[in-house]
């Protein structure tokens, strides 16, 4: 009996809807899209973008430049330079 009960109880409570779908329940939706768009100076970034003026691109430019040569410069030594350490 006390198996039924619990059988019962578990199907009802299992047709219950999920409290988030209520109508009148705040839904995320599109949230971070509209809070962008509302943060904007201008409309035509959110197209186009804006460069950065401290940008470093052309370092950035040259070392992509020089890996695609096959020019790039060698790794530094993982033990460093020896310079200052103790016990050698």
């Amino acid at each position: 009996m006390l198996k039924r009960l619990s059988c019962a109880a578990a199907l009802l409570l299992a047709g219950c809807a999920d409290p988030i779908d209520r109508p009148g329940t705040w839904r995320a939706g599109n949230v971070n899209d509209q809070n962008l768009r509302a943060m904007m100076a201008d409309p035509a970034h959110e197209r186009f973008g804006i460069g950065a003026a401290d940008s470093r691109a052309d370092t950035s430019a040259a070392a992509v430049q020089r890996l695609r040569e096959g020019k790039t410069y060698p790794l530094l030594d993982p033990r460093g330079s020896g310079a200052g350490s103790v016990g050698r």
